[in-house]
């Protein structure tokens, strides 16, 4: 006996040379109608998510760097210094930050009034009305449950209105008018209507469910910092928002832009704004001390009428120079004490400082510049390295080393300034020392003149002062400029209807791809003739085709249509038999298989009758005594037979059962015995059977399973005719594992195969292979089995079928 191939796992199947492409055609009809559905399924998903999912719109803005600021275009940048290298210095990182950070936020928030959200409620999804809600609410929240929660708005007319909502878990009603405040134990509100909208949509805005939503500030930070994206792209800023409103998403865009472009400027705007209220306070204060002055000279000079000499106008002019240059000098002092202070308070914000010193402190300047950079540089390296990196540290060595530099500049100035009034002030009193010689009234008139003259030239110097700072902050301008403003788009980013209707018909594919390989990785049936030739050792004593009438329980039908493709296969089987067993004396046929529901008892039902009308005196014994068929085949009784034949309880002319064939009888199994295995090994089965074929030509015993319980082994030893049944599409390819068991270790070296069950699928695989019923196993030829169409009729019959009929068998055959 030749060896025969192993047995493949089905990856192995399938990757390997034993692939089988008719195997894989069959999956592929057998999976049509489950495939048609998914792809229904899977592209109505899509039809379904392209409906209920709300479309969300892409809006973006850009900002640009100023190449040039409005300092530089008036040519007054030498002004302080206040925009030498400013432009270098920009950190746009920083200013990202800024931009979506909870103060820009805030602004826009108050800017396009986002605290109450407005909603029209649908079947399944609730609609935002941003800007074209036909009512308004201004609100003040009393108790903080009720934010963030639906209060639902109905319209009784367009002069009354009703609000309901939950509140300490019972609902709250309140019926209104348009225009009136109402205050309840939540919240205080005022609804207002808006009348255009209102009126453009009337009845619709009369039977909708509204309602409102008062948010939290925190809630608006987190919708609209998650659907902001702001990144640089030098020398721009690219800002850009979805959301499924387009006219908010550009408005918040263009909000973010301005407001960000106004906080700029007024962060630059700052520390000069703080300079000229103080120069500003002390303007009023000279001013006022002036005209005192003034007024006090013109009542000395009508009351005195005294004249002036050339010693005291020298010596009073001599006073006024040194009292000017003292108040300048207390003025410069006073700048560096503010300077210290505002330099102690913002650290880490040198840029305004460096835009409002005197240019006449350069190696403050200077310094100042220096640690800009160092700050600059410091933030770059932060996103890159973390702060224990040994370079970051290095730097922040410099920078405190810079900021100490920096301190000590400006109290260096500061003590210069102070040894240089204390010089002054001493010239001033031994001046004053020599205003001695000079009469009383003359010296009181000179002190009067000289005060009025330097309080003069103090007052024109703090409006110089302001003047030049005016011009600081007038040139101080944001860094950036709206290159392009966001326009509301019309076109939705998602969902991309190409793209999921694609994906919805891809996706069904796929798993009717998956479905397909998977059924034929799993399977694990016999299909064919070739399975059974390439597998097994045993040979094949033929094929019997699919039944096509259901039948509850296994029957005679050789004797229904004699002329059926089943009849003939069973006459093919019986031609058989003679190369099995040629010998005149073979008498005993025994049917088994590896399991139940494999159709052993119909083909010893079958055979048994067919070898009848072949002339043949038969006796069918049914010795499956544990789960017996045979006398509901032939819809008799069982309350006797094998079992209670073995005991000696009926004789065997009371057992047997004659059938309306002539040359067909049967003995059922009788009631179920407690040792069926017993049985069946006794030496009163071998007498029945002794006896049995002194009466008999053929003896067809129905047996156990063999792959379920060994008791008919012994049987299917002795038998002369030992079939095996395997069914086609039911019984697994292991189960021939079996049979060369039975043929190699047990010697049954006449045991053959009937392949039962074979539908379509298995016809078309069996093709394929080149085995049908030709082949030398069965009744014509391959070709012949397709001619009925696996339809099992008469020849007559299928003559009398219609056009249509035929047409429609046709199209059965590939589903």
């Amino acid at each position: 006996m030749s060896e025969k191939p192993t047995i493949l796992s089905p990856l192995q199947r399938l990757l390997g040379e034993d692939f089988n492409p008719a195997l894989l055609f069959i999956m592929i009809r057998k999976s049509f109608w489950w495939c048609l559905l998914i792809l229904l399924l899977t592209t109505f998903a899509a039809f379904i998510y392209l409906r209920y999912t709300p479309p969300t719109y892409e809006v973006s803005a850009a900002l640009i760097v100023k190449p040039i600021n409005t300092a530089q275009a008036l040519n007054i940048e030498n002004n302080n210094n206040l925009f030498q290298g400013k432009n270098s210095n920009i950190d746009i990182e920083k200013d990202i930050q800024i931009m979506k950070s909870n103060m820009i936020i805030d602004r826009v928030i108050d800017s396009l009034q986002l605290q109450v959200s407005y909603y029209v409620a649908g079947n399944i999804l609730d609609e935002e009305l941003y800007k074209s809600s036909p009512f308004r609410i201004v609100a003040e929240v009393k108790d903080g449950s009720l934010y963030n929660q639906s209060i639902n708005f109905k319209f009784i007319s367009d002069k009354q209105f009703q609000i309901s909502y939950l509140w300490n878990s019972r609902e709250e009603v309140k019926k209104g008018e348009f225009g009136k405040k109402y205050s309840l134990p939540a919240f205080t509100f005022t609804a207002l209507l808006n009348n255009s909208i209102f009126e453009t949509e009337n009845k619709a805005s009369l039977y909708a469910s509204y309602f409102f939503v008062i948010n939290t500030r925190s809630s608006l930070y987190s919708q609209i910092r998650s659907a902001l994206q702001v990144a640089p792209n030098d020398p721009t800023i690219g800002i850009l928002m979805r959301n499924r409103k387009p006219q908010k998403a550009t408005d918040i865009v263009n909000a973010v832009c301005e407001e960000f472009i106004r906080y700029d400027k007024e962060k630059k705007t700052e520390s000069a704004t703080l300079i000229l209220n103080f120069i500003e306070a002390q303007v009023d204060s000279i001013s006022n001390d002036l005209r005192n002055y003034e007024d006090q000279m013109t009542a000395f000079k009508l009351a005195n009428g005294i004249a002036i000499g050339g010693m005291e106008e020298d010596l009073n002019t001599t006073l006024k120079d040194l009292k000017l240059q003292l108040n300048e000098q207390d003025l410069q002092y006073s700048t560096l004490e503010y300077y210290r202070k505002y330099f102690l308070r913002y650290q880490d914000s040198t840029k305004l400082l460096y835009g409002i010193i005197d240019p006449q402190y350069t190696s403050l300047n200077d310094y100042i510049k220096n640690l800009d950079d160092l700050q600059s540089k410091h933030q770059e390296m932060l996103l890159r390295l973390s702060p224990n990196n040994p370079e970051m540290i290095n730097l922040d060595d410099q920078i405190a080393d810079m900021k100490h530099n920096i301190l000590e500049s400006i109290l260096n100035m500061e003590d210069k300034l102070h040894d240089k009034s204390n010089m002054l002030q001493q010239e001033v009193h031994k001046n004053l020392g020599q205003f001695s010689n000079v009469p009383a009234i003359q010296a009181e008139f000179l002190r009067l003149s000289r005060l009025s003259d330097l309080k003069e030239k103090y007052y024109l110097l703090l409006l110089d002062k302001k003047s030049a700072f005016s011009i600081t902050k007038a040139g101080f301008v944001s860094d950036y400029t709206i290159l392009r403003r966001a326009d509301v788009p019309t076109v939705p980013v998602s969902p991309n209807t190409k793209l999921i209707k694609l994906l919805g018909i891809v996706t069904g594919l796929l798993s009717c791809f998956i479905l397909i390989i998977t059924r034929y990785l799993l399977h694990n049936k016999v299909l064919s003739v070739a399975e059974i030739m390439k597998y097994s050792d045993a040979g094949l004593l033929g094929v019997i085709p699919k039944y096509r009438q259901l039948m509850d329980i296994s029957q005679l039908v050789v004797n229904k249509s004699p002329k059926s493709i089943i009849s003939e296969c069973f006459r093919s089987m019986r031609t058989n038999l003679d190369y099995i067993s040629p010998s005149r004396n073979s008498q005993l046929m025994t049917v088994t298989s590896t399991v139940s529901g494999e159709g052993k008892t119909f083909i010893a039902v079958n055979m048994a009758g067919i070898l009848a009308v072949g002339g043949k005196k038969v006796v069918l014994l049914d010795f499956d005594l544990r789960k017996p068929q045979i006398h509901k085949a032939f819809g008799i009784d069982n309350q006797k037979g094998i079992s209670t034949l073995l005991i000696g309880k009926h004789q065997l002319d009371e057992c047997i059962r004659h059938s309306e064939w002539e040359n067909l009888d049967m003995i059922t199994s009788g009631p179920l015995p407690p040792s069926p295995a017993e049985f069946i090994l006794s030496k009163e089965t071998e007498e029945l059977l002794s006896n049995l074929k002194k009466r008999y030509d053929v003896i067809v015993v129905d047996t156990p399973p063999i792959g379920i319980v060994t008791d008919a082994l012994e049987l299917i030893k002795k038998a002369d005719f030992p079939i095996y049944i395997v069914r086609a599409d039911y019984s697994s390819r292991n189960f021939l594992n079996n049979i060369n068991h039975l043929v190699n270790d047990y010697h049954i070296t006449k045991l053959s195969v009937v392949l039962n069950d074979m539908g379509e699928g298995a016809s078309i695989y069996s093709y394929n292979y080149g085995y049908g019923y030709g082949y030398g196993y069965g009744y014509g030829s391959g070709n012949a089995y397709h001619q009925y169409g696996s339809n099992y009729y008469t020849d007559e019959m299928v003559s009398q079928r219609g056009f249509f009929k035929r047409m429609l068998g046709f199209v059965k055959s590939f589903f």
